[in-house]
């Protein structure tokens, strides 16, 4: 019996993958679990339509993500901060950079920031922005005595 899986199964299939099955497994496990539904031309249809969606909606976002990558590879951020005799007081976290972005109208989530650790010394320096699956920039971040 043919088969679209509504959900991962293991040693099967993925999510949207069509099968073949014994007719047993299909209305003994697969089916009565809402695992998989039976592959039928209005079922077949309707998975096609969705995959074509979801391959929009990824090209959609991708050129977002990269649009957002050419703005931001230009943008500099600056930190004034304290500091006696070359030692800076505080660091330049994450969640500093991802609140000065907001001020500048972009909406980045702090875990697409990778800081591999705080910044704490004065100067400049480059922190990369994951924005998609490949898509990621780097931004220039500068800190400065106040």
């Amino acid at each position: 019996m043919k088969l679209i899986l509504i959900k991962d199964v293991k040693k099967l299939g993925k999510e949207g993958d069509v099968v073949e099955v014994k007719d047993g497994q299909a209305r003994n496990f697969l089916i009565p679990n809402d695992l998989a539904i039976e592959a039928n031309t209005k079922n077949l249809n309707s998975l096609n339509t969705k995959k074509i969606s979801e391959k929009k909606l990824e090209l959609q976002n991708k050129e977002v993500a990269s649009e957002l990558a050419k703005k931001l590879k230009n943008e500099k951020i600056t930190f004034a901060v304290k500091e006696n005799s070359g030692k800076v007081f505080g660091s330049i976290t994450s969640i500093a950079i991802c609140e000065k972005l907001s001020k500048l109208g972009y909406e980045i989530s702090r875990k697409n920031i990778d800081l591999k650790k705080p910044i704490n010394t004065l100067g400049e320096s480059e922190v990369k922005i994951k924005l998609y699956n490949n898509i990621s920039t780097t931004i220039k971040v500068e800190v400065v005595p106040l």
